[in-house]
């Protein structure tokens, strides 16, 4: 377990930690050692894809079990990020739908052609694409958070670490559950539940589902105003006034049904379905404006630097003034909804995996297929004239498949090879309107309507040789290949006529990518007694380039312009971890630093009213530090839990960073082009910190159980918090970017009988109310310096929660 950098969001990680983990066993089961009287337990991982204990893995791992998740009401990766430290994770919206960091490591989510620099794997199938986060987690037996880069286990390997979740499998005897509860501050009510069980000698089944609905968190007060801004021809025209008056409200619904066949010792197969759909009443309910400076004092936001807004304010406080569109501006604009703002999700993702053993060998496939649909509408001046406006719509299909081959030698040589492959199509629609500029060729008031489709093709395989040079000394070493293959089609089949600018009217643009890397590893793991490991690992890992997909497409566009170069990363880890009095503590201490070399950053272009945004490879940056963590069960019933992390993660180079709104010469924004005749300004990062990286993280629990309160019932008290000092959201180091430091607090009570057939639990996430941001851009339409919009986390839970178990 490891403990670093973005502790931030780990509130009640060390709770979780201390939960009974997983890996191939529910959450019911417990070990031998468990039995005879610690409440730790064997947690076994498959952090190296094979079982092993989380003591003696010489890899920088967390594990969740699904336990912890449902006490914590941890329902989407966002909420695990606040339980695994070094993880920030957050919804953004268009684009690649996500923020996912690990160690300071991240992508922006601004940029639909971006992967991200965390995998996530789910029942074995690796996702690079951040859209994956708006998924539900439901019934889910594990989660492990691999910190660092993973280049040999994963099918696409990640230069900042994997975050992988496994689903709950059937189990031999027929059991199930029953929770629901009730949220107070977004007035969300849920039920989640799963049945399992045996249907013959050889095949067994279980069948999980999770509904949800909620009113939202956020307030939006916009009055209905005469539309200043409406064409004469219009006129007289109101806005909408709030639409939705709470937001984000949604309906969610999620099922999963999964087969497990084990015809013989030999041979298992495992086939599981999801599918999840989300209905939300806006397509960006996590934002919101905000001022910094003199605008803040004087709580006075404008549009277009002089138009006051009515019923906005300058504060992040969870209201906000933005109206919906008057439906005669969406008029013949596709998923536009009449101008009613709105997000439909829907996934449906299958995985089939297989396993057959030859005495020491064991062959395994995983077979995965994933269909996401996004349609949206959302208002992105955020404002109650909605003026700039965009309806859109993502698909994304993969296809993927991995095959391992393991062996399982009494001798000092074992190996593992495999080999992964994936294919991808992802068609996306945007139609933007800015300022309501009527097209009478197309007879509709969107600035452009754009089309493309994107490929990829990628393929890799993977050799891994492991020595025991003696009975607790092991080397083990190998390296992955990948090689990828991109291309993209867009095209506008609409352009108003203030956009002359942009790519004429079926006049396709067509751009290619291709790439190959070889990304080696090598650990050297050492035991000097069962309950010591240390261990030092050289690890290098790869994020392939590919071709920005700008919503804006210029005439002047070249395909060398939107393409981007590989994101690399190398370095040195090493790590002690221990387990003292009689499995009773359990501590680690992690140091690592790596290099990354052309990491891919998105910037804001702020040069007009409407956020677009530029790809671009900073030079180099260096990720350093040391993490602990502890976990005690300090007497029967009292488990207390802590971790410390310092991290520093600077761009070593980056002068030719962008500029960020408004900043001057004085600021640093200074021309860089030496050709005279051209102007070409930026600022010079170079020894800053890089995003989402603070220097400090801390954080402390515990859990205490009373037995028999009541005769035959036990009660829980658990409670953690953890700080996280300031760092940055822009990457164009911004001065209203910079997020203050905060502490997040959790707590919870549960009360029931000491059989756990059935528990009635309070439960308090983030108590302290910590309304967080991770990405923020400055707030283009409004033309003044000190305003901005962030996508920020969710505040306050206060739930009532009961579970009964079968």
């Amino acid at each position: 377990m490891k403990k670093a950098v973005f502790s931030l969001f780990c509130s009640t990680a060390i709770a979780a930690c201390a939960a009974p983990a997983f890996a191939q066993a529910p959450d019911k089961a417990k070990s031998a050692e468990q039995a005879a009287g610690s409440n730790y337990g064997e947690i076994i991982v498959t952090a190296r894809k094979r079982d092993e204990t989380l003591q003696s893995v010489p890899v920088a791992v967390t594990a969740i079990g699904g336990d912890a998740l449902r006490t914590h009401l941890a329902s989407d990766l966002t909420k695990v990020a606040e339980m695994a430290p070094q993880v920030a994770i957050g919804e953004g919206g268009s684009g690649t739908g996500a923020v996912i960091s690990i160690r300071g490591i991240s992508s922006s989510s601004s940029d639909a052609g971006f992967d991200q620099s965390v995998l996530v794997e789910v029942d074995g199938v690796p996702f690079s694409r951040g859209s994956i986060v708006g998924t539900r987690l439901f019934d889910t037996q594990s989660v492990q958070v691999l910190a660092g880069p993973q280049a040999l286990y994963f099918g696409k390997n990640s230069p900042a670490g994997v975050i992988s979740i496994r689903s709950a499998d059937p189990t031999p005897s027929f059991e199930g559950y029953l929770t629901a509860g009730y949220e107070f501050t977004a007035d969300q009510a849920y039920a989640e539940g799963a049945i399992s069980g045996p249907l013959s000698d050889t095949l067994s089944a279980r069948l999980a589902f999770r509904g949800s609905t909620q009113k939202g968190w956020t307030r939006n007060v916009a009055p209905v105003i005469p539309d200043v801004f409406a064409p004469a021809a219009l006129q007289p025209l109101n806005t909408t006034g709030a639409l939705p008056k709470r937001m984000p409200a949604s309906d969610e619904i999620a099922g999963r049904i999964t087969l497990l066949w084990e015809p013989s010792d030999d041979f298992k197969a495992n086939l599981k379905f999801t599918v999840n759909s989300i209905n939300v009443n806006t397509g960006n309910g996590n934002t919101e404006p905000y001022c910094i400076g003199a605008t803040k004092a004087a709580n006075a936001p404008v549009l277009l630097g002089f138009l006051p807004l009515p019923g906005s304010d300058c504060y992040a406080d969870r209201k906000t003034s933005h109206a919906g569109v008057p439906a005669v501006y969406a008029k013949n604009i596709p998923y536009a909804n009449g101008g009613k703002p709105y997000s439909d999700r829907m996934f449906y993702f299958g995985v089939l995996d297989m396993t057959k053993t030859f005495d020491d060998l064991s062959l395994t496939s995983t077979t995965g297929y994933y269909n996401e649909d996004l349609k949206l509408m959302n208002v992105t001046d955020w404002s109650p004239y909605a003026t700039i406006w965009a309806a859109a719509r993502y698909r994304y299909e993969l296809l993927s498949q991995e095959l391992r081959l393991t062996s399982d030698f009494d001798g000092p040589l074992n190996f593992m090879i495999g080999g992964y492959f994936e294919h991808s199509k992802r068609p996306f629609e945007n139609a933007p309107d800015i300022f309501h500029v009527y097209n009478a060729a197309a007879d509709n008031y969107a600035s452009v309507v754009m089309r493309s489709v994107s490929k990829e093709d990628y393929i890799s395989a993977f050799a891994e040789l492991t020595w025991k040079i003696l009975p607790d000394l092991e080397l083990s070493g190998g390296a992955r290949w990948s090689h990828d293959k991109k291309k993209m089609d867009q095209v506008n089949t609409a352009v108003g006529p203030n956009f002359s600018y942009l790519r004429a009217v079926g006049n396709h643009f067509l751009a290619g990518y291709s790439d190959n890397h070889v990304s080696p590893e090598a650990t050297l793991t050492w035991h000097p007694s069962p309950d010591n490991t240390l261990y030092v690992a050289y690890k290098t890992g790869y994020k392939s380039g590919g071709i920005s997909n700008p919503f804006l497409l210029a005439a002047t566009t070249t395909p060398e312009s939107i393409t981007f170069q590989p994101e690399v990363s190398k370095g040195f880890e090493a790590g002690y971890k221990a387990t003292l009095d009689g499995g009773r503590l359990r501590f680690d201490i992690i140091a690592y630093t790596y290099k990354y070399g052309d990491l891919q950053v998105v910037s804001a272009d702020n040069s007009t009213p409407v956020i677009t945004f530029n790809v671009r490879n900073a030079a180099s940056s260096r990720v350093k530090g040391v993490q602990a963590s502890f976990n005690w069960e300090a007497a029967k019933g009292l488990q207390l839990h802590g971790n410390l992390g310092l991290n520093s993660a600077k761009y070593t180079s980056f002068p030719n960073a962008q500029c960020f709104a408004f900043q001057t010469a004085a600021q640093g924004c200074v021309d860089v082009d030496p050709d005279p005749a051209k102007v070409f300004n930026a600022q010079d990062l170079s020894g800053k910190r890089m995003i989402r990286a603070p220097k400090l993280t801390y954080s402390f629990g515990g859990d205490y159980t009373a037995y028999d309160v009541l005769p035959g019932w036990n009660a829980t008290l658990s409670a953690s918090g953890s700080y996280s000092s300031s760092y940055q959201t822009t990457t164009d180091n911004a001065p209203g970017g910079v997020q203050k430091a905060y502490w997040l607090l959790d707590a919870s009570l549960k009360v029931g009988p000491s059989d756990g057939s059935y528990e009635l639990a309070l439960i308090g996430r983030n108590l302290t109310n910590s309304y967080y941001k991770l990405q923020a851009y400055a707030w283009t339409a409004s033309g003044n310096p000190d305003q901005y919009v962030a996508f920020w986390n969710r505040p306050r839970e206060v739930v009532l929660q009961g579970t009964v178990r079968f």
